[in-house]
């Protein structure tokens, strides 16, 4: 497959099957994809895998943090310019279109949101830091 293919193939997927992911795969996939370049060939990630008993664990611990977080930056900027303000305006409300959920929804966005702290329901997680 060519750079373009696999650029124009993409999607983002939120909703998976619970089967288990072997973890010789996981183990396969990260080999390669430790042949990725870097800027100055500095490899500057830290990579953990969550499967299996240790996402159980993980997901086990986040429901039980009490602690406030305070983000160590924004997400986005807090005075959006256009044309990125609309163009990220549009695109939730869209998906959220999509998914069924109304603008006035607000618990139903909530919900929405917070599925990504499980991961979707995928039945394993890379965290690239």
């Amino acid at each position: 497959m060519n750079v373009t293919d696999a650029v124009l193939s993409r999607s983002s997927i939120r909703s998976f099957l619970s089967n288990p992911v072997p973890d010789q795969l996981l183990k396969d996939l990260l080999e390669k994809s430790s042949r990725a370049a870097s800027g100055g060939n500095l490899q500057p990630w830290k990579i953990f895998v969550i499967n299996n008993a240790s996402k159980s664990n993980f997901l086990e611990f986040q429901k039980n943090w009490t602690k406030p977080e305070i983000p160590a930056y924004d997400i986005y900027p807090p005075k959006l310019k256009e044309p990125y303000r609309t163009s990220r305006f549009e695109l939730g409300e869209q998906m959220y279109e999509l998914l069924g959920i109304g603008r006035e929804d607000k618990d139903a966005r909530i919900a929405q949101v917070m599925r990504n702290l499980k991961f979707f329901g995928a039945p394993c997680a890379f965290l690239l830091c």
